[in-house]
C-alpha cells in the first residue's frame, strides 16, 4: 500500500481554555487529489495502545477528536495488516487545539495473504484466517465500489490436476467466508492456478509455504 503525507500541522488557539483533546481533520485522497470515500483511518497512541477510527466522507474528510499527550500512528485500513506510514505527535498544552493531516494513498492492485491458512490437502479455512479475512470484508463494506478476484495458489507436492482443484476450492471458500458477512457475491470473482505461478523455491520447506498462498487482485 502506497502512503504519503501531505500536510500535518498543529494550531494552536490563544484561548486559554480546558480542552482535553485535540480535533483533528484528515483529507484523504489519491494521488491525483480526488477525494477517496469511504477509507478508515486509525490512530494508535503509542503510550496509551488505544485505537481511536474515523471514516472519510465523500468529500474526503475524516473527522476525529484525540486525547493530548500521546503521538498516535497513524494507519488506513487496507488488505492484509494495516500499515503505519506516519505518526502525529500531540502535545499536553493548555487550550484549543487542531490538527490537519492531508493522506494521500492508493490501493495495490495485488496482495498476497500469506496468513490465511487451510487444513493440510483440503479447501477447509483454519480459524486463524478469521481475523484477516474479517478486515478484507469490512474494507468492503465500507467500500461498496470495490470488487475483488481471488486467486488460490498450492505448492507443487502432488498431482498437477488435483493442486489445481485445491486453489480453486481454496478461493471459493475464503470467497464463502467473505459473503458470510453479508457482502455482495457479485463482487467477487475466484481463479485459482494451482502450483503454476510459484513466488518461491518449492525446493524448500520455506518456499513451499510461500507459494501456498491466497492472492487478492483489487478491480475498483
Amino acid at each position: 500500500m502506497k502512503f504519503i503525507t501531505l500536510i500535518c500541522a498543529i494550531l494552536f488557539s490563544s484561548m486559554l481554555v480546558a480542552q482535553k483533546t485535540a480535533a483533528i481533520t484528515c483529507t484523504v485522497t489519491d494521488f491525483k487529489g480526488k477525494a477517496r470515500k469511504g477509507e478508515t483511518v486509525y490512530f494508535v497512541g503509542q503510550k496509551t495502545k488505544k485505537k481511536f477510527e474515523t471514516i472519510s466522507d465523500a468529500k474526503g474528510i475524516a473527522l476525529v477528536n484525540l486525547p493530548k499527550g500521546d503521538t498516535y500512528e497513524i494507519q488506513l485500513l487496507g488488505i492484509g495488516e494495516e500499515k503505519e506510514y506516519s505518526t502525529l505527535e500531540i502535545p499536553d498544552k493548555e487550550g484549543e487545539m487542531t490538527a490537519k493531516v492531508t493522506i494521500q494513498f492508493e490501493l495495490p492492485l495485488t496482495v498476497d495473504l500469506n496468513d490465511i491458512n487451510f487444513e493440510t490437502g483440503k479447501s477447509n479455512l483454519k480459524p486463524t484466517s478469521f481475523k484477516q479475512l474479517d478486515k478484507l470484508a469490512l474494507l468492503m463494506e465500507r467500500k461498496p465500489e470495490l470488487t475483488i478476484q481471488i486467486i488460490g495458489h498450492t505448492d507443487n507436492v502432488g498431482n498437477d490436476a488435483a493442486n489445481l482443484q485445491l486453489s480453486k476450492e481454496r478461493a471459493a471458500s475464503v470467497k464463502k467466508y467473505i459473503t458470510s458477512k453479508k457482502i455482495d457475491a457479485k463482487r467477487i470473482e475466484t481463479d485459482g492456478k494451482g502450483a503454476s505461478e510459484p513466488v518461491a523455491d518449492n525446493t524448500t520447506d520455506k518456499g513451499k509455504a510461500q507459494n501456498r498462498r491466497t492472492e487478492i487482485r483489487v478491480k475498483e
